[in-house]
């Protein structure tokens, strides 16, 4: 990342920080909180703001300045209309203030996350570049890291997030598969770099990763997800897995929520297995150190959420991911298809 260009002269840049932060996705907050760690290293002076999708969040979660998002709809223009007027006065924290921080901004950057890609819908891409557009309106640099781009299949969908990055003044990806997609989509190479994930930014050298504890009890987390390609066998499946798994190991299995949503995913899960009562959930701690801390005490990961992936590589823990999705595929060593998962295949990988 090219911080010396974050800097415009000053030494007390104004920098917007823009993505998914604040809509209950603990991956999104570990993007979000190892940039802010190296920002404070590489610039101790900047001054923060990030639009989020709940401001009050982003600053119980981290402790900088947040807004909302700019509306990207009718409903979300006319939301809170109370709010927008006290924004035009300087006051709450409606999208106007929102929009003058862009303004007064010295640059724009997105600090990660799988944002362009309509896998789930168009609308993800459409939210991301209005305020790729926005910032270059107000003649802004922008700057993305940490990226996932694509899968993108729509015409109209390629057309417009062509049309947005090409104006970033730079594009770092985390996988060999986004920068192909920034290719195909036409983006100049010059722009273009392969990088990591933001998040390891919050520790100071990746450890090695443990191996895969064969003797005593082998303590399990859990992160399951819903997409809209996964089939209901799938989870199926995954409950039949997990009691082989406990059956054969003793295993203590246990559930954290890294997204919104999760929660009704394991429900769905546990009602396919003879051993969920005996199954726990795990809450995790709210900042993105006590994530990893709370992943270290457990010997190995299985993993839908790419960031609980990433938590466990950056604890140490062995890992396994069911890739949903190419950016876990991309990442993780040992990975399953969700396609084609079995129990077999995942206790096979144990043994």
């Amino acid at each position: 990342m090219p911080f010396h260009r974050l800097r415009n002269g000053k030494t007390a840049p104004n920098l917007v920080l823009v993505g998914n932060f604040g809509a209950g996705n603990i991956g999104d907050e570990l993007i979000l909180a190892g940039f802010l760690k190296k920002i404070g290293k590489e610039l101790p002076r900047a001054k923060v703001c990030v639009l989020a999708g709940n401001p009050h969040l982003v600053r119980r979660f981290h402790g900088v300045d947040a807004l909302p998002h700019l509306p990207t709809g009718w409903r979300s223009f006319w939301k809170s209309g109370w709010l927008v007027r006290r924004s035009l006065s300087g006051r709450g924290e409606g999208w106007m203030r929102s929009l003058r921080k862009i303004r007064e901004a010295d640059a724009v950057i997105f600090p990660g996350g799988g944002l362009f890609t309509d896998e789930e819908s168009f609308h993800a891409i459409l939210i991301w570049g209005i305020h790729l557009l926005v910032a270059r309106y107000f003649w802004k640099p922008v700057f993305l890291l940490g990226q996932s781009i694509g899968p993108i299949t729509g015409i109209y969908a390629q057309n417009f997030t062509r049309f947005c990055l090409r104006k970033a003044e730079w594009i770092g990806v985390r996988d060999s598969a986004s920068a192909s997609e920034l290719k195909k989509l036409g983006i100049p190479a010059k722009k273009v770099k392969l990088g990591r994930d933001t998040s390891f930014w919050l520790v100071n050298r990746i450890p090695k990763t443990r191996e895969i504890k064969k003797r005593g009890v082998l303590k399990i987390l859990v992160s399951a997800r819903s997409f809209p390609k996964i089939e209901e066998e799938f989870f199926a499946e995954f409950g039949r897995a997990l009691d082989q798994i406990s059956e054969r190991t003793h295993a203590r299995i246990s559930f954290a929520e890294f997204g919104k949503g999760d929660a009704a995913v394991w429900q769905k899960i546990c009602r396919h297995s003879k051993h969920a009562r005996l199954w726990k959930t795990l809450e995790l701690p709210e900042s993105a150190e006590g994530v990893v801390r709370a992943v270290n005490k457990f010997d190995l990961v299985i993993g839908m959420r790419l960031h609980s992936l990433v938590a466990a590589q950056l604890a140490g823990t062995p890992a396994i991911g069911l890739a949903y999705s190419r950016k876990v595929k991309e990442f993780a060593e040992k990975s399953l298809a969700v396609e084609n998962f079995s129990a077999e295949k995942l206790v096979e990988i144990l043994s």
